[in-house]
């Protein structure tokens, strides 16, 4: 019997346990491309970091359009889940900036400092147009509504949770906010950035939700942990030649990035 430690709460499943995935994937193609991070929407396109760089692929793998801006850094994070508002966040110069479906500027770009966060370091899309931050000085996650006024915020996190709180990856999901602190886990929060529960997934980078899962990658495997049942099920990625860095799944497809390619397989 496998335990999850949630926030004071254990949740013990007989149903909770391990299972292999049954799809089988089809290569589809793979791009030789260099990059870190690759995103999805919701329309199967597929967005590909690399430093100052974005560029956008469709679900069979053609280049549609590229978006670089040298002047403002590296792209520290990127929001695709509105692919007609694409959020990219430049961290070294405290500025979110929103591209539309051909990753053109739609406006003017917004500095954190103005709005007194010039030291956020994680940003993410949120509802109603809105999106989160979270500040290290204050420690906490701060969410702004369209007009750009604060709507919520957590307080100190430390407080809520009894320890020093490092995250490295933010992402909302169905109002419901999920930050990574790769030492302790996922630690969830509501759309008022009510402090819920942990996690205890360690040591990821970055994650999916997705169809109310967490989907994570682990050495060439993709878990998948579903949040109702707490059952894992695990794929194996059928990629040997390199190490991949990061992952993403679809109903359809599973996308894929190495250092040196971009892989799309279809399930069969």
């Amino acid at each position: 019997m496998k335990k999850f430690l949630l926030s004071g709460l254990i949740i013990f499943s007989g149903s909770f346990h391990l299972v292999a995935q049954k799809e089988t994937l089809e290569k589809k193609i793979c791009v030789d491309i260099i990059g870190n991070r690759i995103e999805t929407d919701n329309f199967g396109n597929v967005y590909v970091v690399d430093n100052s760089s974005l560029k956008k692929f469709d679900a069979d793998g053609s280049l549609i359009c590229s978006y670089t801006e040298l002047s403002d850094g590296k792209i520290s994070g990127i929001d695709a889940s509105d692919p007609l508002k694409i959020i990219i966040f430049n961290a070294d110069f405290g500025k979110i900036k929103f591209l539309d479906n051909k990753l053109t500027i739609k406006n003017n770009s917004i500095s954190l400092q103005d709005l007194g966060y010039s030291n956020a370091t994680l940003v993410s899309a949120s509802y109603e147009s809105g999106f989160w931050i979270f500040d290290p000085l204050s420690n906490q996650v701060v969410r702004f509504d369209k007009a750009l006024q604060v709507s919520h915020s957590s307080g100190n996190i430390n407080d809520l949770i009894g320890h020093d709180f490092e995250p490295n990856f933010m992402t909302e999901y169905d109002n419901t906010l999920y930050l990574n602190d790769p030492r302790y886990g996922i630690f969830i929060f509501d759309r008022y950035a009510t402090y819920i529960k942990t996690i205890p997934i360690k040591d990821l980078k970055v994650f999916q939700v997705f169809n109310n899962k967490i989907v994570y990658l682990e050495n060439n495997f993709l878990i998948s942990l579903n949040l109702k049942t707490f059952e894992e099920s695990k794929l194996k990625l059928p990629f040997s030649d390199e190490e991949i860095i990061n992952a993403s799944i679809d109903n359809q497809r599973v996308y894929f990035i190495t250092k040196t390619k971009f892989c799309i397989y279809k399930f069969s």
